[in-house]
């Protein structure tokens, strides 16, 4: 037993061993003191990171989806503002060209109080007309002005039907009297006092909101409205309300038209947003810090409103405020109108999860520690002993590997690599051999792979200059091209303009030269020179249209269809003034609407009617007819307009869109023209993403036909 310890304590391991382990004790020990302190501190500032990052993502959550219930909302007014837009646009049309054969007779009553109403047994889808007491001197003026409202009360109907969150729409005139939808029990409602017999219009901001210069459509304040459709007086609503003017197209201010949304739809809506966090809420103020509408726990902020629509000093996002005496936030978004839609959340709803996790998990964490660190140390201590005697074992052994690969080096094997794990000087010099060996043979297989890639850049140089020389062979032909057409281009329009000014300066010569000619004989003249020098004016108008890339200027709107083609026949009328045409509409009224620019697409149906009487003319002095269709096809809407004159041959109907091309037949017949119409047509149609076709044979007529996109109903 003396002699074992006698060895081990002259064993050079059992030195290192006993050395080792006592240094590695106290290692050991102060790293579980210092882990334990970090753990702590670590645990602290990863709940106040937490928090933090939380309240960073919980509040950008939130705000995202504050603007996408802020989008919703806003497309709701916007639909509801577009459709008070087409009512103002259909009660603009009806008031300027009154069609006396579409209204009824007014069968009024009078009420005691001097005011006149209209009332039915029937009230199913019925609009009912009131003029105030205060207008009884214009009584009779009012009465023939709400015949003609009359005709809106279709629309009426369609616009309650289609819009869920109005509860009325109707048209008010200056003279404090209206057309109403849906029906309006008036004597009821003025015998219960929640309406006055001689209602003033003038002193209501439902009927002054429309009175801006702009003419634009506007909204009001929450206000509150007694009187309600089919007699229900008995609760008073909140409401808002969107109004626009109507003015005649000579500038005349008509009256207004509105339409009524009651709070509580508004309230409906928001009370579809939910909220993880228990004391948050959602609310709704107008553009003046007037409440307008919110959730149940919103009740409170009714007083705070302007002073939070102070704070936000014009600004959307995140605002810390100070809410209930306690850390809150303000999320706010802001709607087309100037509302704003708004979140209040209070930062402990946001903090409280988080440090009551966070410190279930610091000590779910630490005791596992505690558990993992006593493991590590056992195992270190094995760990440990067993690389004592390996280190006392292994001392010679890498350095009789060294030697023998250097000598294998030397003889030009550069292959094998040696495997020492050893992390010490010895190990350093193994694996700088090992360093030095790689790098020899990288800079080998370098030598080898930079030989190889040079002979590929060859290849793929004299590719690309082929590639290049062929794309330059191209661009030339383009070139070449374009220089043609180019010169086709300026012939056509130096022919097109020499034509009628060779024209003008042989009258104007006559003029100059005989200026004794009698006046008969130089009106004629003058008249010649006026008609040549507008066709050049016409063709210079023709060609900057063809050449101006204008598509950003098309302002669209969504329009009736029978209103847009109307206002191209009349200015066809106007123009053919003493022609005999027929024309024939193979249409729906009411129910097909455009989203167009309505003057490009005007100036596109003109030139399409003057090209079908244009070249009708020749047969026989007859009668010009034409038919005009128009229908949905799937998703598109197809107008056709179909004449019957000269016709176009097979082999020019993909021609006819060029400019300036014309078939030789119209020389021939002597009809006028230069060849662009249908040109600008065809860049019109395509700006509104739809095209256009032909079909057509000589002397049977030709039928062009233009595919738009549809507009639904339920879309405008």
């Amino acid at each position: 037993m003396f002699k074992l310890l006698f060895k081990l304590k002259k064993s050079h391991y059992f030195k290192i061993l006993a050395f080792t382990t006592t240094i590695s004790f106290f290692p050991f020990v102060m790293i579980a003191a210092y882990s334990m302190y970090q753990g702590s501190n670590l645990s602290n500032q990863i709940m106040k990171d937490q928090i933090a990052n939380t309240k960073k993502e919980v509040l950008s959550q939130k705000l995202l989806y504050l603007q996408k219930e802020t989008q919703n909302l806003n497309t709701d007014l916007h639909n509801l503002e577009n459709t008070l837009r087409i009512i103002q646009k259909q009660a603009k049309t009806i008031y300027s060209r009154p069609n006396l054969a579409l209204t009824n007779e007014l069968h009024v009553t009078k009420g005691k109080e001097g005011y006149l109403w209209e009332t039915f047994d029937d009230k199913y889808e019925k609009t009912n007309v009131f003029i105030s007491s205060i207008s009884s001197d214009l009584a009779e003026t009012a009465i023939n002005e709400l015949k003609i409202a009359k005709q809106l009360e279709p629309l009426f109907v369609q616009t309650m039907e289609n819009e869920t969150m109005i509860n009325a729409v109707y048209l008010a005139l200056p003279s404090s009297s209206w057309l109403y939808y849906p029906f309006l029990d008036v004597e009821t409602a003025i015998s219960s006092k929640k309406f006055a017999p001689n209602l003033r219009f003038q002193n209501y901001e439902f009927y002054t909101v429309a009175l801006n210069p702009q003419r634009k459509v506007k909204w009001t304040k929450p206000y509150i409205w007694s009187a309600k459709p089919m007699g229900d007086v008995t609760k008073e609503d909140w409401l808002i309300s969107v109004g626009a003017p109507v003015y005649l197209t000579t500038g005349e201010f008509k009256g207004m038209v509105g339409l009524d949304v009651p709070i509580e739809n508004i309230t409906n809506k928001l009370m579809d947003v939910r909220f993880s966090e228990p004391n948050a809420f959602a609310f709704l103020i107008d553009d003046k810090g007037n409440f307008i509408s919110g959730q149940t726990k919103a009740e409170g902020i009714q007083k705070n409103a302007p002073i939070i629509y102070s704070a936000l000093k014009n600004n959307e996002g995140i605002l810390p405020i100070t809410y209930s005496n306690s850390e809150a936030y303000l999320l706010s978004s802001s709607l087309n109108n100037g509302w704003r839609l708004n979140f209040i959340i209070s930062e402990s709803d946001i903090v409280e999860p988080i440090v009551k996790s966070t410190e279930a998990q610091t000590n779910k964490h630490m005791l596992l520690f505690l558990s993992h660190l006593l493991v590590f140390l056992l195992f270190g201590i094995i760990i440990l002993l067993h690389l004592t005697y390996r280190f006392s074992r292994t001392i010679t052994q890498p350095i009789a590997q060294l030697t023998a690969a250097l000598r294998e080096s030397a003889d030009g094997n550069f292959v094998k690599e040696l495997h020492i794990e050893q992390e010490d000087e010895i190990g350093n010099l193994a694996v700088a051999f090992n360093f030095m060996n790689q790098k020899i043979q990288e800079l080998i297989g370098e030598l080898n792979l930079k030989a190889h890639q040079l002979e590929d850049k060859v290849l793929e140089r004299t590719k690309e200059l082929e590639s290049a020389n062929e794309r330059l062979i191209h661009i030339n032909q383009q070139l070449q091209e374009s220089e043609k057409r180019r010169k086709e281009f300026m012939s056509q329009i130096s022919h097109d303009l020499k034509t009628p000014l060779t024209s003008v300066r042989e009258y104007t010569e006559i003029l100059v030269n005989h200026q004794l000619l009698p006046e008969i004989q130089k009106k004629e003249i003058m008249n010649s020179i006026l008609l040549r020098s507008n066709h050049i004016i016409q063709l210079i108008n023709d060609l900057f249209d063809m050449n101006t890339d204008d598509d950003g200027d098309y302002i669209k709107e969504v329009i009736p269809f029978e209103f847009l083609i109307e206002q191209s026949l009349n200015m066809i009328a106007i123009r053919s003034e003493g022609s005999d045409i027929e024309i024939t509409k193979n249409y729906a009224v009411g129910s097909l609407f455009i989203f167009v620019d309505p003057k490009k697409m005007n100036r596109a149906f003109i030139n399409i009617l003057e090209n079908a009487i244009k070249y009708s003319k020749s047969k026989n002095g007859k009668k010009i007819k034409i038919d005009i269709f128009a229908y949905q096809e799937n998703e598109n809407l197809i107008i056709k307009f179909k004449d019957f004159g000269i016709g176009i041959s097979e082999n020019n109907k993909e021609k006819i869109f060029l400019p300036f091309f014309r078939e030789k037949r119209t020389s021939t017949e002597k009809i006028q023209g230069n060849g662009l119409g249908l040109s600008i047509v065809q860049k019109i149609i395509a700006a509104h993403d739809g095209h256009i076709l032909v079909d057509s044979k000589v002397s049977v007529g030709t039928t062009i036909t233009i595919v738009l996109p549809f507009v639904e109903t339920s879309e405008i």
